[in-house]
């Protein structure tokens, strides 16, 4: 019994010791398998954590791309700003710190003194965008730290307002370029770490870590900035000269579809953007030519014209008559001359912009056939411009179109187009080509391109003869017995329109137009077209011819100075006007006709008086042969 006593003591400490050793060794193999999960499996996560707790972090704003003209000149960049941060666990005095900040920073002292005095944040934000020198100068107190940081600047202040936009205090896109190719300007963040205790107090002695930014990449775009300039510079004289609701105008190379110049006034300065004039912002950040769609009148002939010739429906020689007014469906269509212009050919018809001649062109091509080239056109469809908010136009269901539709489509009423759209057809007619319109060339990124736009093109269903046609009766239009008068010496084509304006409820507006004028140079392959929009004049004049047309002519004569763009007949750059503009106020109506057409000018009257009582423009101004002035009746 003792012996086998002593055998189960032996059995049972043998048994004791092999169940120590499996805990131990269970013990040993759980906390191994615990350090390789922390340190191999969750390492990465848990360090970030650990660093969360240790190391305080301010960020490294990355340098927003620039934004270029075609000729590499900058139209946005970015200057080294700093935004202030204060520690308060850092701080030595609060109400000194909170005395100077705001004192420095012109903020209020209350606001400045709760942060700094605030340990319950790590850092907090005191302001954005601090000048250099100025931020610098705080770092001598304690608790301040600086995060680098970057500011918008734009050279050329209020110039290209809506087509640039700007961007947030925090340098992200909001309008125009800016947002639309944000994700390739605004580069990556970095950032500046700094070693704490528990508390979050920084460590004396301690390393600071550095993750550097990136850059975004650079913008070049097809804009013209001389171009730009002279275009804004003298919209704002028809601006005022006007008393225009707004204006704006578009320079398109119809060549490749650049846009070399796009503006709507009034705007605003993009380094002193109105954030607290919401209504402002909005209004003048739009971007007019491609946002509204309007009814264009006169201008939108040219698409009934050029369908009806490359039909062989009509031809330049093709005798009309205008008695002031044509009957459709039992629905009478008035011309704008509600005298009529009597008997004309189709050149002349298209010259005095006769509203009975397209109703006629458009009748004869039927509802299938003039909406076959709507479509060849690109009308009722948005083109495609790199710009968010394109509107489509507005064009009537082909199934719901009535024959008296039809007719009012024919001479530019019952549809809409956005101004860019309208600049497009005049290229796509006058070249015989598609293209789509854009702002951007390329991206380039540390010298290297990382896009270029193809700016492909494809041929249209218009014959050659159909386009050599439009364009002579597009130089015609604006230019007297055949001479280069419009631009002395340049070979221009253009077209003038006047479109009345709808209010809220669908009715005409009384007095309300818009004015228009598309230009093509040179005529023959057209490489610019400029259209310009003079929104409710309300100085008097508001007829295409004289509201809109001027402005054309002194922006294509000055880009043709400052480009020294040679003429095209040296020859005729002596041609001046020679018609003066005789007195005609007092007279009759019938009086006045009588006189203007005995000197080769014509006239706009829609006023039901007998006795004029205005005319534009005043008397004694000179004129060429066959330009159309505006007579008012009472």
């Amino acid at each position: 019994m003792r012996k086998f006593k002593t055998f189960y003591n032996i059995y049972s400490l043998e048994r004791r010791f092999i169940a120590t050793i499996l805990i131990v060794l269970t013990i040993f193999v759980a906390l191994i398998s615990r350090i390789f999960y922390l340190q191999i499996i969750d390492g990465r996560h848990l360090q970030a954590l650990a660093a969360e707790e240790w190391l305080r972090d301010l960020p490294l704003s990355s340098k927003r791309g620039e934004i270029l003209d075609a000729n590499g000149v900058r139209l946005a960049t970015t200057i080294t700003t700093y935004d202030v941060y204060v520690r308060a666990r850092n701080v030595k005095n609060a109400s000194e710190l909170a005395l100077v900040l705001s004192d420095k920073l012109n903020l209020d002292y209350n606001k400045v003194y709760s942060k700094v005095t605030n340990k319950s944040l790590s850092e907090i934000l005191i302001k954005m965008q601090v000048d250099e020198k100025l931020a610098l100068s705080l770092t001598e107190y304690a608790g301040v730290y600086l995060s680098q940081n970057v500011a918008r600047v734009y050279p050329y202040s209020n110039l290209l307002t809506q087509v640039l936009g700007y961007c947030t205090i925090d340098n992200i896109g909001q309008a125009g370029l800016e947002l639309y190719y944000d994700k390739y300007l605004k580069g990556i963040d970095g950032k500046s770490l700094t070693q704490t205790n528990a508390q979050g107090k920084e460590i004396d002695n301690s390393l600071s870590y550095y993750l550097p930014s990136v850059a975004g990449a650079d913008l070049h775009t097809t804009i013209d900035v001389q171009m730009q300039s002279i275009m804004e510079r003298e919209l704002l004289t028809a601006y005022n000269e006007n008393n225009a609701l707004s204006v704006s105008g578009i320079i398109l190379d119809a060549q490749t579809g650049g846009i070399k110049a796009m503006a709507t006034l009034p705007n605003f300065d993009l380094n002193a953007v109105p954030r607290d004039d919401l209504t402002k912002l909005q209004n003048q950040t739009k971007n007019v030519s491609v946002v509204d769609v309007y009814e264009p009148g006169s201008t939108f002939k040219l698409v009934t014209l050029a369908a009806a010739l490359n039909e062989g429906l009509v031809d330049v020689d093709d005798q009309f008559y205008c008695g002031g007014r044509t009957t459709v469906d039992g629905e009478t269509i008035k011309c704008w001359r509600t005298i009529g212009h009597g008997s004309q050919t189709l050149s002349e018809a298209f010259k005095n912009s006769c509203n009975c001649v397209f109703v006629n062109l458009a009748l004869r091509l039927g509802v299938e056939k003039y909406y076959q080239y709507l479509n060849y056109f690109g009308l009722g469809e948005k083109t495609g411009v790199d710009i968010y908010s394109e509107s489509a136009g507005i064009i009537m269901p082909k199934e719901g179109v009535r024959t008296v539709d039809l007719a009012r489509i024919g001479f530019g009423h019952a549809v809409a187009v956005t101004q860019l759209q309208l600049a497009t057809v005049y290229g796509k007619i006058t070249g015989g080509q598609n293209f789509v319109p854009h702002l951007l060339s390329k991206i380039t990124f540390d010298g290297k391109t990382l896009y270029a736009n193809s700016n492909a093109k494809t041929d249209i269903n218009l014959k050659a003869d159909t386009i050599e046609t439009i364009n002579n009766l597009l130089f015609n239009n604006v230019n007297s017995d055949g001479k280069m008068s419009f631009v002395a010496g340049y070979s221009v084509g253009g077209k003038t329109g006047t479109a009345q304006k709808y209010g809220a409820d669908g009715k005409i507006a009384s007095g309300k137009y818009i004015s228009s004028f598309v230009g093509t140079y040179p005529t023959y392959n057209p490489k610019y077209i400029i259209l310009i929009c003079v929104n409710e004049p309300s100085a008097g004049a508001y007829y295409g011819g004289v509201v809109a047309k001027p402005v054309g002519q002194r922006i294509l004569q000055a880009i043709f100075e400052t480009k020294a763009i040679r003429p095209d007949d040296e020859s005729q750059l002596t041609l001046k006007p020679t018609i003066e503009m005789p007195n005609l106020v007092g007279k009759t109506i019938e009086e006045a006709a009588a006189e203007l057409k005995a000197i080769g000018l014509e006239f706009v009257c829609d006023t039901d008086g007998e006795i004029i009582i205005a005319q534009l423009p005043p008397a004694g101004t000179m004129l060429y042969l066959g330009e159309v002035i505006q007579l008012i009746t009472g």
